[in-house]
């Protein structure tokens, strides 16, 4: 059995996973126990209640308030980091000096672009290797998506529109770093495509409850609507192809294809596909799947590396930087 630990025992580490709705495993915790080759050794966290919840909760053996006393003693070869953005290449560094082979890091990698480059050359030889909590480049949904895109089903991707709402009151900058990271990442993924050249779309007033940023990603245009005031949480992303149209977003998987209309004479139009239902996408599963793998095959690479995370972290500041 493979020893895991987490440092961070709040809502990512542990407590989704008493979110009735959300599909299971839904948390860090409810992985580790969920996987028959792995087990919670130990989990740290600065918040005495949290630490006694979480040792309650999943039966666990040792909860501490130190980590490097944490890592000293336990010596997990997986080790979860579960923290805020400000501090996860604290614990990374912490991890690296206790030779952890694999590291899970949520996401965003750091709230500083500078400081996350510098991990690179950090974690170059040092026998760390990092997955980050991308989790929906492991989701079925969007593999499905990916599949798509690349099998040129509807022909070539035209553009690509995605928007990203988090509720009424909660900061723009804020829904930018903790899910823009998400919204940059997947995009770049399933057009196998780094995302490039960052502006602010013009006529937008500043005080909107909207930013609106255009790039590219290879040659495909694409247009990011990120904002608050609104009562509803959206993760959205459509994409427009020569004969076709493909949406996807959090409990939603929708294809088009160009027939002959049935409203106008000589024209075409878009007429809805069916689709399987995605069912169970195994996105929290698949991600530490990787994780073993990594530990299991030095050889692996991880399909969400921290080079990829880097890679989204620095898209969201430019976002913040031209967008302010």
């Amino acid at each position: 059995m493979i020893p895991c630990a987490i440092i961070g025992l709040g809502r990512i580490a542990s407590l989704l996973e008493d979110d009735t709705r959300r599909e299971k495993p839904a948390s860090h915790a409810g992985v580790i126990n969920a996987h028959p080759e792995t087990f919670i050794a130990a989990g740290m966290d600065t918040d005495p209640e949290r630490r006694e919840l979480f040792r309650q909760r999943w039966e666990v053996p040792e909860v501490y308030d130190d980590a490097r006393r944490m890592l000293g003693e336990v010596k997990p070869e997986i080790l979860h980091i579960c923290t805020h953005a400000d501090s996860h290449l604290h614990y990374l560094e912490l991890a690296i000096e206790n030779l952890i082979p694999v590291v899970v890091l949520e996401k965003p990698v750091s709230d500083s672009t500078r400081r996350a480059r510098r991990m690179i050359k950090r974690l170059s030889g040092s026998g760390t290797r990092v997955v980050v909590n991308h989790e929906r480049r492991y989701s079925k949904d969007y593999l499905a998506a990916r599949k798509c895109i690349s099998s040129l089903r509807y022909g070539p991707v035209r553009s690509v529109n995605s928007r990203l709402f988090m509720g009424r009151n909660r900061p723009i900058e804020s829904v930018l770093l903790y899910d823009g990271t998400h919204l940059f990442d997947i995009i770049s993924f399933l057009l196998k495509e780094p995302i490039r050249g960052i502006r602010r779309l013009p006529g937008i007033p500043r005080d909107s409850r909207s930013v609106f940023a255009g790039a590219r990603c290879g040659e495909v245009p694409v247009c990011a609507e990120v904002g608050n005031g609104r009562d509803h949480v959206v993760f959205e992303l459509e994409f427009s192809f020569e004969t076709g149209r493909l949406r996807i977003g959090n409990g939603i998987y929708e294809e088009w294809e160009s027939r002959e209309s049935p409203y106008y004479d000589g024209m075409r139009s878009l007429i809805s596909v069916e689709t399987e239902p995605a069912g169970i996408t195994g996105y929290f599963s698949g991600m530490f799947e990787d994780a073993v793998r990594l530990l299991k095959d030095p050889d692996a690479l991880a399909l969400s590396s921290y080079a990829d995370g880097l890679e989204s972290l620095k898209i969201v500041e430019q976002v913040r930087r031209k967008c302010r």
